[in-house]
């Protein structure tokens, strides 16, 4: 391992035990310890990270200059640095899982079977088992499947015909992203839920996940629709016979183990004084590593042993170069979103919306707009959506409540991950397509994104006569 991987991951585990030993022991030493620990990898990483993360760090670091005209410059700095090191850590702690996950020969079967089903069900399989693979391998389900969608759609399988591969591969390729996109609004594990859990004083995981699983659901639906309506329902002739039986037994598999995991995560919660996120954050290494070791169980306890030991050494250094943006991007938000908390006062904020003559829902849809509008224009959703929920405190001085302000602000996540050319995930989809970002987000995922927000328009109407 090179003396550059080594110090990045150094700086890691000590993010990683900081963070830990502030939440569980309320140590606060600790607190700073990891937050100059997240500086430090920042800086190490910085030459490797992409343009985006630079801004938001860069502009998260201009905010610190003004700290010292807030009422309590320390409180807040204290709050920055505990948001910027918990949400860092709680990426770090999933990536055990996504390392298990690349490493499963049962995750690369279902794959397998999710990719190689008859036109008229594949979309919708697709798109819910991207979500399903979403809760633990995060932006690798796109690598994974998009990559057996790329491999499984040649034109010898399309027959020769040109025109039927491409529709094949737009037609999986909007599945997988639109899948991925309602993971915020489906996941315990999403950092999604673990900003706004953060953020919004009194919003209960047990309130918002049921109603964000039914709306994603719901979504993936529309798309589902879509697709079977504007495009072939069979595969064409001769085409039928090539497809090979795929077994249901791997799925199951893996159903059990989130539910595993995820069942974990909330007796956890529930039995302890501990919070979903840092329930989530406690249990993902744990099971992350269990998984890897069971995976070479054929080989007998010691030999399982030893080969969970090479994987790790092997595998965790190469976690390192993926996590730098993500983990760079979180943590400049979560800073920079305490930070303008401090600096713009309640009174500042509610005399702003009232002389827009916005409240209550109307107030939500504007929200929900300029978060996908300025995700057309490169502002990553984790830094519009952390602006928007910090600024709207408390949300009742708004006409809102905790649920329906975090439903609005997840959905308008999910909207921009599916329509912004500058998402990660976008990228990735477009890249495996062969088509540009741009043409993906604005051409071939238009009308989803127009037909999303209307539903999207009334469901919120609806839902604030009953939160």
């Amino acid at each position: 391992m090179s003396l550059h991987r080594f110090l990045a991951l150094s700086l890691l585990a000590t993010l990683l035990a900081g963070t830990l030993l502030y939440q569980l022991a309320n140590v606060e030493p600790a607190l700073w310890i990891a937050g100059f620990a997240l500086i430090a990898f920042i800086v190490v990483r910085w030459r490797r990270l992409p343009q985006s993360p630079r801004i938001l760090v860069g502009l998260a670091l201009c905010s610190g200059f003004f700290l010292p005209w807030t009422e309590d410059p320390w409180a807040v700095l204290r709050t920055a640095f505990d948001r910027a090191g918990y949400f860092s850590t709680f990426l770090v702690a999933l990536s055990f899982l996504r390392l298990a996950a690349q490493r499963s020969r049962m995750v690369r079967r279902c794959g397998a079977l999710a990719v190689n089903q008859p036109p008229a069900r594949r979309y919708g399989i697709l798109s819910y088992t991207t979500a399903l693979f979403g809760l633990i391998l995060n932006f690798g389900v796109l690598h994974l499947l998009g990559l057996m969608v790329t491999r499984g759609n040649t034109l010898a399988a399309a027959a020769g015909n040109v025109s039927i591969q491409r529709t094949r591969q737009r037609r999986m390729s909007l599945a997988m992203l639109r899948g991925f996109a309602a993971l915020p609004m489906t996941s315990p594990f999403s950092i999604t839920l673990a900003l706004l859990l953060t953020i919004i004083p009194g919003l209960r995981w047990q309130d918002i996940l049921p109603i964000g699983f039914v709306t994603a659901l719901l979504l993936i639906l529309i798309g589902w629709i879509q697709d079977f309506r504007h495009n072939p329902r069979r595969a064409p002739p001769g085409m039928e016979a090539s497809q090979k039986r795929y077994s249901w037994q791997p799925a199951v598999q893996l159903v059990g183990l989130i539910g595993l995991l995820t069942g974990g995560a909330f007796l956890l919660e529930t039995t302890t004084e501990l919070s979903l996120t840092l329930a989530v954050i406690m249990i993902s290494p744990l099971v992350g590593i269990g998984w890897l070791a069971w995976q070479g169980n054929r080989a007998g306890t010691w030999g399982a042993l030893v080969l969970l030991g090479r994987r790790l050494k092997t595998d965790i250094p190469n976690q390192v170069a993926p996590l730098s943006g993500e983990v760079s991007l979180l943590a400049g938000a979560g800073f920079l979103g305490a930070a303008i908390t401090g600096l713009v006062t309640e009174s500042q904020v509610l005399w702003l919306v009232s002389s827009l003559h916005l409240n209550g829902y109307y107030l939500l849809i504007v929200a929900m707009i300029l978060t996908v509008a300025l995700g057309q224009v490169g502002f990553n959703p984790i830094v519009s959506v952390t602006l928007l929920a910090s600024a709207l405190q408390p949300v009742a001085s708004f006409g809102l409540t905790n649920e329906l302000l975090a439903l609005g602000l997840m959905s308008a996540w999910c909207l921009t991950v599916n329509s912004s050319p500058f998402t990660i995930s976008v990228s990735i989809v477009g890249h495996l397509s062969q088509v540009s970002p741009r043409h993906l987000a604005w051409n071939w995922n238009r009308r989803y994104l127009l037909v999303s927000f209307v539903f999207l328009s009334a469901w919120l109407f609806g839902l604030q006569w009953v939160y």
